[in-house]
C-alpha cells in the first residue's frame, strides 16, 4: 500500500515538474517571440544583435541632387571581417575605380587594377573599425530619440531622426570634417530589420546640406543606400602578394 502511494506521489511530482517546465519554456518563447510594438525595444534588440556579428557583405550607392540635376556620386561593394579586422572593398567614383584591402590598420590600395600601394589607415581616421557601417549604425541607433516603426511581413522598417551632434561626430570620424554643423539642414535614416535575427538588411539615409562652392551657396541632397547580407559567413580576405 505504501509502495502504491509512493508511486502515485512520484507520478504527481513528475506531472507537476512537467507542467512547470512547460510553463518556463512557454514563457521564454513568449518573451523572445512576442510582437514588438515599442521602437526602443526594437532598437535595443537590433543593437544587441549587431554586436554578435563577425562578418558581412555590403553594396552601397550614393547619389547627389543639386539644382542642376542628380548624379551618382559613388558605388561600392565589399566584405567585412570584424573578428580578424579585415576589409575588402571596391569603390567607383567619378569614372575612377579603387580597390582596397584593410588588414588591421594597414591598407593596400590600387586604382584601376594598377600596382598596390600601402597606407596606414590610422593616418586618415581614428579607427577604421569605429567608422565601419555597423559600428556607425549602433551609435546612431543608441542615441536616437525621434523614432517611428512599421511592421512588414519579413520584419520591420524603422525611421529615425538621429541626434544632430552624433551625426556630425560620425561625419568627422569618416573624414568629412569639411561639413560644418551649420551646413547640415536635415538628416534622416530608414532601416529594414529582419525578424528573428534582428539584423539590418538595408539602410537608406538622406542628408540635406547647404555648402559654399566657389563662393556660391548651394543646397544639395545626398541619398545613400546600403544593402547588408551574408552575415556571419566565412570570408577569405588576405593581403595582396
Amino acid at each position: 500500500m505504501a509502495l502504491k502511494t509512493s508511486k502515485n506521489i512520484d507520478i504527481k511530482l513528475l506531472v507537476i515538474l512537467g507542467i512547470i517546465a512547460l510553463a518556463i519554456v512557454s514563457a521564454v518563447y513568449y518573451v523572445s517571440h512576442r510582437e514588438i510594438t515599442d521602437p526602443q525595444v526594437l532598437i535595443a534588440k537590433t543593437v544587441a544583435a549587431s554586436e554578435d556579428i563577425t562578418t558581412y557583405r555590403f553594396a552601397l550607392a550614393t547619389n547627389i541632387s543639386m539644382p542642376e540635376g542628380a548624379v551618382e556620386m559613388m558605388s561600392s561593394t565589399g566584405s567585412v571581417d570584424y573578428q580578424n579586422k579585415k576589409l575588402h572593398t571596391t569603390v567607383t567614383a567619378m569614372n575612377r575605380s579603387m580597390e582596397m584591402i584593410v588588414i588591421g590598420d594597414t591598407a593596400y590600395v590600387r586604382e584601376s587594377y594598377g600596382s598596390w600601394q600601402t597606407r596606414n589607415v590610422s593616418d586618415y581616421s581614428s579607427s577604421t573599425w569605429e567608422s565601419d557601417q555597423l559600428a556607425q549604425q549602433r551609435s546612431l541607433l543608441a542615441n536616437a530619440t525621434n523614432v517611428t516603426m512599421q511592421k512588414e511581413e519579413n520584419g520591420w522598417v524603422l525611421d529615425i531622426i538621429p541626434d544632430r551632434e552624433e551625426v556630425i561626430e560620425q561625419m568627422n570620424r569618416t573624414g568629412l570634417e569639411t561639413i560644418k554643423e551649420e551646413e547640415l539642414i536635415d538628416f534622416s535614416i530608414k532601416y529594414w530589420i529582419e525578424k528573428d535575427t534582428y539584423w539590418i538588411t538595408k539602410i537608406e539615409n538622406k542628408i540635406e546640406l547647404t555648402m559654399n562652392i566657389q563662393g556660391l551657396v548651394t543646397q544639395m541632397k545626398l541619398n545613400n543606400s546600403v544593402k547588408l547580407y551574408d552575415y556571419n559567413k566565412e570570408r577569405a580576405i588576405e593581403a595582396p602578394i
